[in-house]
C-alpha cells in the first residue's frame, strides 16, 4: 500500500494547536482495505513546553464530547512525532485535510525542531477530492455526527478512507460525464 491517511485531534483550531492525538493508516484506494496503523496520544504539557497553544472554545467543545481517548497514556511531543515520521517513511501519498491537519502537524514539527517527515508533493487533500467527485459533503457530515467513535483519530482515519474510496469510485464511474 502506498497511500497513508492521517488525522489529528487538537485543543485549538489555530495552526499552533496542541495536538493530543495523532493517527494514520496505510490504505488501498481501490478497495478501501486498511493496512498498517499508527496511533499515539500526545501529552498536553509537552506540547505547551514547545509553544503549542490551547483555545478556550475548543476546550469547551471537548468537555461536551464523550470520546476523549486522547487522555490515555500520552507520549511526549518529540517521541510521537519521531515515531510517526518512521511510520510514514514508505508512503507515496499522504492524505489529510490539507488546510488544517497538515499545517498544524508541520507547525508541531517546527516547534519541536524535528524535520517534517514528508515533502509537499506527497500531500493530498480530502476536501478537494470530495469536491471533484461531487460528493454530498452535508450527507457525509450527517453520517459523521451519527458515529459513536468520532473524534478518535484512528477511527476518523478509517472513516475518511471509506469516503475517499467512494470518491475515487465516483471519479472512475463510466456514467461520469467529464467532457461537456
Amino acid at each position: 500500500m502506498k497511500d497513508v491517511m492521517f488525522d489529528i485531534e487538537t485543543l485549538s483550531t489555530n495552526y499552533n494547536a496542541v495536538i493530543v492525538q495523532l493517527a494514520a493508516c496505510y490504505f488501498d484506494r481501490e478497495t478501501g482495505e486498511i493496512g498498517e496503523t499508527y496511533v499515539t496520544n500526545i501529552d498536553i504539557e509537552s506540547c505547551l513546553e514547545y509553544g503549542l497553544a490551547i483555545d478556550g472554545e475548543t476546550l469547551k467543545w471537548w468537555f461536551k464530547q464523550s470520546n476523549r481517548t486522547f487522555l490515555n497514556t500520552p507520549r511526549t511531543l518529540p517521541a510521537a512525532l519521531n515515531t510517526f515520521a518512521t511510520f510514514i517513511e514508505k508512503a507515496e501519498t499522504v492524505w489529510a485535510h490539507a488546510t488544517f491537519d497538515i499545517p498544524v502537524l508541520a507547525n508541531a514539527y517546527r516547534a519541536a525542531g524535528i524535520k517534517f517527515p514528508f515533502r509537499y508533493w506527497k500531500s493530498r487533500d480530502i476536501r478537494t477530492l470530495v469536491d471533484l467527485a461531487n460528493m454530498d459533503r452535508e450527507a457525509e457530515k450527517r453520517n459523521e455526527e451519527k458515529r459513536t467513535d468520532a473524534h478518535d483519530a484512528l477511527a476518523d482515519c478509517r472513516y475518511q478512507v471509506a469516503y475517499c474510496v467512494r470518491c475515487f469510485e465516483a471519479l472512475k464511474s463510466p456514467e461520469r460525464d467529464l467532457i461537456k
